[in-house]
This record gives structure tokens, C-alpha cells and sequence, in this order.
């Protein structure tokens, strides 16, 4: 028998659970995570299947070569069977190895997939949007008869299925017609940014690969051109498209900004008292990829959170310019990083924008002057960060950096750091399977 505490758990347990599967956020979190997984096993098994077909090319050519030699020198008749259907076992499998397609199967699996993950993207954004905003229900234009009403338990039921019915529909449209719908059930732009034309072109080109293996159709040219998308070389209706690596990845980036900048548009029109927590979590977004050292999505992000109508709270654009300058600067365009600075007076902030400030500009003297200042903790900036955000990634390298952490905290920055990973080495999992592939 439960106690009320007990229940009072469980009821918190649930209710943080709904809170999940209705949060905005954790649906483009869970999105990006997929995009991620199939960035890293692109990155992975490509070039282990590479190195698989190259080894097996070797080994073919050896084995060949060997049989060869057993014909040309040996007199035993055993021994010259023996070479022979090793000669013509050789040419099959040669006709198999040279008929493969290992890394393009890959190829183009993941990139079609990275497709389903944002059809299932756009359906569970769609659905936790009307179960955040009820009065979105009246907008289901479809209708049911009574016969049909009687079949379920509640009008909650009914109401979740013509949301399932009208996710379906949307889903079956290209993604040029369901920006176009959504645009028109939301009263806003979601089409005006730079990568538009080249988003379409990439679901155009999975088109292509999904039902005739990337050959040219009429259909892809009309597509491509009716939203703009400029060609190097404009492909012929007939040809036979490649994706590899670089327009690979270059897809996968694409499709995170788009997904992103849909997710949080949306998030901001339908849920405009929930500003503070859509920021909070777009910077996280952009402290995420500066983490890991993805320096284009940070940009994507960081630029696209600049450009917002409306930003929360002065705090937090400064963090968002911040973000913006980390990655600029990290990617050697220093002049450009000061210049997204300099569009803001940073004298009258916290010691933490400050120490910001002078750790972008390179003035290390003046970053030690301002940790000290700032003492163990600030508003934004705490012990942790020092080791964790990827602001003082080139500052941890400086003797000023370890001068004022010891000032600061009374003991070396290396003595923390192995206390952080004697904690962190313990939190890594392992995948376990009882059954064998």
C-alpha cells in the first residue's frame, strides 16, 4: 500500500513525464540527437566499409596472383586443380566485389533516413503544439458522423484521432506544400531564410533516391527551380545523382537549422508567455555544438537567435552574442567576432560578460583581473564553467588563466579536473545485448 508520500512521487514522477512528452523542446532535443546519430555513423562505418572494400580488392588481386603462379610453375596435377578453381572462385567473387556498393548503400540509407527522422520531427511537433494550444482543434476541418462519434469512449479520442488524420494528410505532402499549410494555420513566415531553397532541393534529391535511385526526373528540376535553388551544373533529366560526403553532412546541418528554426518559431507564436524557457533553451542549443566543436551549427543557431523579433531578456542576447563570437573566433575569424561584440557596450554588465569580453579580445591580463574580481562565483560563471564552457577553451591554455584560478579557488586547476573525471569515468555506459547479431 502506497503513503502519501509515496504517491505524491508517483504523481510527480508522472507528471514530470507528461511534462516531457509535451515539451517543445525535448522534441527538437530528441530530433537533433538523431541527426547526430547519423552523422557519427556515417562517419564510422563509410569508412570502415571503405577499408573493407580497398583490403578486399588486395586480397583479391593476391589471391589471383597465387593461383596464377601455381599454374605457371607447379606439375602436380593436384596442386594445378587446386589452382584453377581458386582462379575461377577469384573471378566470381571479383564480379561480386566490383558489382558491390557497400558505401553507397550506406550512403544513401542514412540520407534517406535522415528524412523519416524529420517526418516524424514535423508529426510529433505538430502534435504536442495542438495539445499545448486546445483551441488549435477547431481549426480540423475534416468531418465524421455520428455513427463514427459513437465508436469512441470520449471527444478526447475523437479529437486524437483527426489530429492523427490531419498530421497523416500534412505528412504526405512535399515539404514545399507543408511549409505552405503550416505557414497558413499559423499565421507566419517560415520560409524566408537563406538555406530554403537548398532544403528543398535536398528532400527532392531523397525523392529521387527513394523510388529510382537517383536518377534526374523532370519533377526534381521543376521542384528545385520553383523555390530558387541555383545549380553549378545544372543536372540533365536522365542523369544519375551522387550524394557523398561533403553534400552528406551539409544535408544533415541543413536539416538541424531547419528544424530548429521551425521548432522555436512556432514555439514562440503559439506560447508567447513561455519566451524565458524557448531562450534558455536556444542557448543551450548553441553551448551544445560549441562543445562539440561544431562550430557551423553554433553559427546557424547563434545567428539565427540574434535575428529573433523578440529575445526574453537583455542577459540573455549577450549570451547568444557571446555564443556567436566563441564560434566565429574559433574558427579564425577574429576580426568578425570583435566586430559581433562590439555591437554592444559591455562596460555597465556583470564581471562575467566582462571576463567574456576580454577572453574574445585576448586581453588575458585583464580576463585574470576580472576572475579575481568576480571571486568563486558569479551570475552566470561558477567553478564548472571554467572547465566547461568552451569560452576558455584557448584562456585554460594561459599561465594567467591557471595564475587566477589558484588566486580564485586556493588550489591548482589540474587538482579539480581529476577530481571531475574520477566522477565522470564512472557515468559512462555500456550497451549491453544477450543476443548476437
Amino acid at each position: 500500500m502506497l503513503d502519501n508520500d509515496s504517491m505524491d512521487a508517483e504523481e510527480s514522477t508522472e507528471a514530470e513525464s507528461l511534462e516531457d512528452e509535451t515539451s517543445i523542446g525535448n522534441i527538437i532535443d530528441s530530433f537533433l540527437h538523431r541527426v547526430l546519430d547519423i552523422e557519427d555513423c556515417a562517419q564510422d562505418f563509410i569508412s570502415i566499409a571503405t577499408k573493407k572494400y580497398n583490403e578486399n580488392s588486395k586480397r583479391l588481386k593476391s589471391s589471383v596472383s597465387e593461383c596464377q603462379n601455381i599454374l605457371e610453375n607447379e606439375q602436380d596435377k593436384a596442386k594445378v586443380l587446386i589452382g584453377e578453381r581458386g582462379i575461377r572462385q577469384a573471378i566470381r567473387d571479383i564480379e561480386r566485389h566490383n558489382n558491390s556498393s557497400h558505401v553507397a548503400t550506406l550512403e544513401k540509407s542514412l540520407f534517406i533516413y535522415l528524412f523519416a527522422a524529420f517526418d516524424k520531427y514535423i508529426g510529433d511537433l505538430i502534435h504536442v503544439l495542438y495539445q499545448l494550444n486546445p483551441d488549435l482543434y477547431k481549426n480540423i476541418k475534416r468531418e465524421i458522423s455520428l455513427s463514427d462519434i459513437l465508436k469512441y469512449s470520449s471527444i478526447e479520442e475523437v479529437k486524437q484521432e483527426m489530429l492523427g488524420k490531419e498530421i497523416e494528410t500534412l505528412l504526405r505532402k512535399g515539404y514545399a506544400e507543408q511549409f505552405k499549410d503550416l505557414t497558413s494555420k499559423f499565421s507566419i513566415t517560415l520560409t524566408k531564410f537563406d538555406d530554403w531553397p537548398y532544403f528543398i532541393e535536398c528532400s527532392q534529391r531523397r525523392n529521387l533516391f527513394t523510388h529510382c535511385d537517383g536518377i534526374v526526373s523532370k519533377q526534381y528540376i521543376e521542384a528545385c527551380k520553383e523555390v530558387g535553388v541555383k545549380f553549378k551544373d545544372e543536372p540533365r533529366v536522365g542523369e544519375q545523382l551522387h550524394i557523398g560526403s561533403d553534400y552528406f553532412f551539409q544535408s544533415c546541418h541543413i536539416m538541424i537549422e531547419v528544424a530548429v528554426m521551425l521548432g522555436h518559431t512556432l514555439w514562440r507564436k503559439t506560447q508567447p508567455k513561455d519566451l524565458e524557457s524557448a531562450d534558455a533553451h536556444l542557448s543551450q542549443l548553441a553551448f551544445n555544438f560549441l562543445h562539440m566543436e561544431d562550430w557551423g551549427k553554433a553559427i546557424a543557431i547563434s545567428q539565427f537567435a540574434l535575428g529573433l523579433p523578440k529575445i526574453s531578456r537583455d542577459e540573455i542576447e549577450r549570451i547568444f552574442t557571446v555564443n556567436y563570437a566563441i564560434a566565429l573566433k574559433s574558427i579564425n575569424k577574429d576580426s568578425a567576432a570583435k566586430n559581433v561584440l562590439d555591437k554592444k557596450d559591455w562596460s555597465a554588465t556583470t564581471y562575467d560578460f566582462k571576463l567574456a569580453y576580454a577572453v574574445l579580445t585576448d586581453n588575458y591580463s585583464k580576463a585574470r583581473f576580472f576572475m579575481e574580481k568576480m571571486g568563486k562565483e558569479g551570475e552566470l560563471i561558477d567553478e564548472l564553467a571554467y572547465h566547461d564552457w568552451p569560452l576558455f577553451k584557448t584562456f585554460r591554455d594561459r599561465e594567467e588563466f591557471f595564475e587566477g584560478y589558484s588566486s580564485v579557488y586556493g588550489y591548482e586547476y589540474s587538482f579539480k579536473l581529476n577530481s571531475i573525471a574520477e566522477e565522470k569515468k564512472n557515468d559512462v555506459e555500456i550497451l549491453e545485448s544477450n543476443e548476437p547479431l
